[in-house]
C-alpha cells in the first residue's frame, strides 16, 4: 500500500532501508548524546519523561537504563518492534507508544521533559502541522517543565547537502541520494534511486525552519526560549552548526 507523498515518512519508516538511510549515529556519539541531554536539561530520576518520534530507542534506551522515568512514543509500528527488542538486550523495560506527534497521548500537565531528537521535526506537509507537534509538546509539559527540539539548522543543511551520494543498505543494496532544496516551500528534498536517472525508490521531504521561525513557533505554543546549541555537548549555537539543539520551557 503506497501512501501521500505529503505522509512520506509513514512509508520511509516502515521499510526496513530507512535504518541505512536515515544514517542513524553509531553507538559512541548516542552515548555522547545522551550525557548531553543529561546535562543540559539537569535530568532527575523522578521526572517523567517522554522521548517522541523515538524511532527504534536509541536515546530512550539509554534513558531507561540509567534509571530515568521515560516513555517511548513513534508512529512507526517497525520502529516500535525494533525499541522493545532494545529494551529487551538491555534488560531494562519502559513503556512504548504508537501515536502521532501531532496528538499526544498524554494528559495535559502530565509530564516534565518532552524529547524530540534526531531530526524529527518538519515532518509534516503544513507548517500547521508542525506547529501542532509544538503546541501538544506545550500542552503537556507541567508549569516549568522543558522541551528539547533536535533539528536541522537550514544554512548548513542548504550548503552541505549532499548532491549525489552512494549508499548501501544492510542488505547490501547500492542506492544513490541526490538532494534538492525547495526554496519556495523551504524544504529539503531527499530522493534514492537505484541508478542515477533511475525512478525514486525513497523519497524524504524535510521543513527546514530557521531560528526566527523557530523562536515564533515556540513563542506561539506558550513556551519560551532558554538557550539554542550547537551540539549535544552544550556549545553555545552561532549559526553555522550542523544540528540546532532549541531548549524551551513552560512559564512557572
Amino acid at each position: 500500500m503506497t501512501v501521500p507523498p505529503d505522509l512520506w515518512w509513514r512509508e520511509f519508516f516502515r521499510h526496513e532501508h530507512s535504518l541505512a538511510l536515515a544514517q542513524f549515529p553509531d553507538s559512541g556519539q548516542t552515548d555522547q548524546e545522551v550525557a548531553g541531554l543529561i546535562e543540559m536539561l539537569a535530568l532527575a530520576p523522578a521526572q517523567r519523561i517522554a522521548d517522541i518520534c523515538c524511532g527504534y530507542g536509541r536515546h530512550l534506551v539509554r534513558l531507561a537504563r540509567h534509571g530515568y522515568g521515560v516513555v517511548g512514543m513513534d508512529i512507526s509500528p517497525m520502529m516500535l518492534e525494533l525499541a522493545q527488542a532494545q529494551l529487551a538486550r538491555a534488560g531494562v523495560e519502559t513503556p512504548l507508544i504508537q501515536a502521532d506527534a501531532r496528538e499526544l497521548p498524554f494528559a495535559d500537565r502530565s509530564l516534565d521533559v518532552v524529547l524530540n531528537l534526531f531530526n524529527s521535526f518538519g515532518y509534516c506537509a503544513c507548517d500547521e502541522d508542525n506547529q501542532r507537534i509544538l503546541n501538544e509538546a506545550a500542552r503537556v509539559l507541567q508549569a516549568g517543565g522543558k522541551l528539547l527540539l533536535d533539528t536541522r539548522n537550514r544554512p548548513h543543511q542548504i550548503l552541505f547537502a549532499p548532491r549525489r551520494l552512494p549508499m548501501h543498505t544492510a542488505d547490501g543494496e547500492r542506492l544513490i541520494l541526490t538532494c534538492t532544496y525547495d526554496q519556495r516551500n523551504h524544504r529539503l528534498i531527499s530522493e534514492w534511486r537505484n541508478t542515477a536517472d533511475g525512478p525514486v525508490v525513497h523519497h524524504a521531504s524535510i521543513r527546514l525552519y530557521g531560528l526566527e521561525e523557530l523562536d515564533e513557533m515556540i513563542a506561539a505554543a506558550g513556551l519560551h526560549r532558554l538557550a539554542v546549541y550547537g551540539d549535544y555537548k552544550g556549545t553555545a549555537f552561532t549559526g553555522y552548526q550542523r544540528q540546532l539543539l532549541y531548549l524551551a520551557q513552560k512559564p512557572a
